[in-house]
């Protein structure tokens, strides 16, 4: 059946430094968005095949992945990989990284991109988009087509600077081709003993960015290696984990947070910083 137009497509693009947890990110709030009982599809863009990793599979094991469907080959259907009821993935492999090549040569073209993204909109009521960290043709058209583009960061003075980069890329593009997308934010892999993650994120970087448009959000994600152990020993995002803690929260909370300021325009209030909030979950890792 199809479902109104108060999904949200939302695109998870990296700062541009690297290991900020992009895709766990994109698959932790899929996960989430799941448990809600909302349909949610993860469309993974990116040649790292990381999206079906999380689950458990090889990326070169699948019989079909997105380029097969973005050369015109098989349907939709083929290639979509249902892991729950509300949970269903559309993987990438290796190929993805030659979309560019492919794209000149006539073999495959932005329009079946766009086709996919439109179609999928038509039956999920969130489609998530895991992109790859470079620029691209791939990136472009994601990012011309989506409601919100949520960028993960690690606050630190180096990959802020990726970040400006990032996000002034996607204002210009947001300029050009999409006004109406928001652009989102998400502190990751703060480590909550180390005030100055606190200061960047709170001093530095909220009030510049806001003026810029660009929400940073309240919530964020700690450093932690529970979600490593969740996909080693479970094939499973955190949130899905059945070893519960408050790393799970995190992306619950960063859910709602998201989904109230972009549906709302609520803007979560900072009670109390990052250090005297939080001080204890990194004792959680020795458990």
């Amino acid at each position: 059946h199809r479902v109104d137009r108060r999904q949200r497509q939302m695109c998870i693009r990296d700062s541009n430094k690297g290991g900020v947890l992009k895709t766990t990110l994109s698959t932790n709030l899929a996960a989430s968005l799941a448990q809600d009982k909302k349909k949610v599809v993860i469309v993974d863009l990116d040649g790292q095949g990381n999206v079906i990793a999380t689950f458990g599979k090889k990326p070169d094991d699948l019989e079909y992945a997105i380029m097969d469907f973005l050369r015109g080959e098989v349907s939709i259907e083929q290639i979509l990989i249902q892991k729950s009821e509300y949970l269903h993935i559309i993987p990438g492999n290796d190929e993805l990284n030659y979309f560019d090549f492919m794209l000149k040569s006539g073999q495959t073209s932005q329009s079946s991109l766009k086709i996919l993204i439109y179609e999928l909109e038509k039956y999920y009521d969130y489609v998530i988009i895991d992109t790859p960290p470079a620029m691209s043709v791939v990136v472009a058209t994601t990012l011309s087509l989506v409601d919100v583009a949520l960028i993960p960061f690690e606050p630190d003075q180096y990959a802020t600077l990726g970040l400006k980069r990032i996000i002034n890329a996607a204002k210009d593009l947001k300029e050009k081709n999409n006004k109406n997308m928001k652009i989102i934010a998400i502190p990751t892999k703060v480590n909550t003993r180390v005030t100055i993650h606190n200061d960047i994120i709170e001093n530095s970087l909220k009030p510049k960015l806001k003026t810029q448009g660009v929400y940073v959000t309240t919530n964020f994600i700690s450093s932690t290696t529970k979600s490593t152990a969740a996909v080693g020993y479970e094939r499973v995002p955190l949130v899905m984990s059945a070893f519960k803690s408050k790393y799970q929260d995190e992306y619950h909370n960063i859910k709602k947070e998201i989904l109230n300021y972009v549906n709302y325009g609520i803007e979560e209030k900072q009670d109390q910083d990052i250090e005297s909030s939080t001080i204890n979950k990194v004792d959680d890792d020795s458990n």
